[in-house]
């Protein structure tokens, strides 16, 4: 995918995986085999109390849209996810609408059927842009070049051509960069009402991203009316310290490597300071002190595993006073990575 989400064509047929492969084969027999182990523990989802307030949360959600006044379904509607970054709602949401079995693609004698569209946003991105790649994201060829105004006048049309239920665009705060002025943001408005009130066939959107992202809520009051809102807060210790033995459990079992040593330590709470308290990040801290122990080839996890990937990943190189794993009063230190005066964490 581009930036902005949109399969770029593959050169001469060779496809994105053939060619990574093509890459990956080319890689020493040691390195290759790290790679593959990376690759089986990134596949690991370890699922906490917040997925099962997802998962209901969007089940009603899922109900509310489908649920006929008459001959019609109301218009549609939109469910905002938040969270600071490295809270991991990107890994969440693909979770909870992979599990939600009735948003499952299906196969039909006219081809596949995708109820759920995917848009990701990498920067700050246009109305314009927007609605051209979650047209190229519904599987529209576009052959040319539109207006603004015109790829969100068929928007609607070719949703309902292709039986899109819902738009899930991530890391949806990129769309308020470009939408400062009152009129921009009356455009932004205006665009997603004309999908949301479409009356042949209404489309929801499932918007995630930082805390500001509701801030779209709040450009039409029916926009507002018809969200739901589900923040991600960060990890609280010691009420979930079990979820991070959890998480490094299941990590290191998918790596084949003995995490006892660091799961009867304090070392649990070293990673959930080091990772700012967020899901994700502490899932990244454990993947990062086991690439360490695959690189070394050592079959027990250990301090000193997450003490060289914490330099790895910060300037605490030459400066062990603060790195969180290797000091015994850690917890004086700021939480996240240690970075010099100047650099953004």
């Amino acid at each position: 995918m581009n930036a902005h989400g949109s399969n770029p064509p593959a050169a001469g047929g060779f496809s994105d995986d053939d060619f990574l492969r093509s890459v990956a084969d080319k890689l020493p027999e040691r390195d290759q085999h790290v790679r593959e182990v990376l690759e089986r523990v990134k596949s690991v989802y370890v699922e906490c109390g917040r997925d099962a307030v997802l998962a209901k949360a969007l089940r009603k959600f899922v109900v509310a849209m489908l649920a006929k006044r008459g001959h019609r379904r109301d218009d549609g509607r939109a469910f905002f996810i938040t969270g600071e970054s490295g809270a991991g709602k990107s890994r969440a949401i693909e979770h909870m609408l992979a599990t939600n079995s009735s948003l499952q693609p299906q196969m039909t004698s006219f081809g596949l059927i995708k109820p759920v569209v995917t848009v990701r946003l990498m920067g700050p991105t246009t109305l314009k842009l927007l609605g051209k790649n979650i047209l190229d994201n519904a599987g529209y060829p576009m052959r040319q070049k539109l207006e603004q105004g015109e790829l969100w006048d068929m928007l609607p049309v070719q949703l309902h051509l292709r039986k899109v239920l819902i738009v899930y665009v991530d890391e949806t705060q990129h769309m308020l960069k470009h939408t400062e002025s009152d009129q921009e943001r009356q455009n932004l408005a205006k665009a997603f009402k004309g999908v949301m009130n479409y009356e042949p066939w209404p489309v929801s959107f499932i918007m995630s991203g930082m805390p500001r992202t509701t801030e779209l809520s709040r450009l039409d009051e029916q926009i507002e009316r018809r969200g739901s809102f589900c923040f991600l807060p960060d990890v609280a210790m010691p009420e979930e310290r079990k979820l991070i033995l959890r998480i490094v459990q299941r990590l290191s079992d998918a790596a084949e490597i003995n995490a006892d040593r660091v799961l009867s330590s304090d070392l649990p709470d070293r990673i959930a300071h080091a990772a700012r308290y967020r899901y994700g990040r502490i899932t990244q801290v454990t993947l990062a002190a086991l690439h360490v122990a695959l690189e070394r080839g050592d079959g027990v996890l250990t301090r000193e595993h997450f003490a060289l990937a914490y330099i790895d990943h910060s300037h605490a190189r030459g400066h062990d006073e603060m790195n969180p794993f290797l000091v015994d009063d850690w917890a004086r230190l700021e939480p996240g990575s240690f970075l010099f005066k100047g650099h953004d964490a």
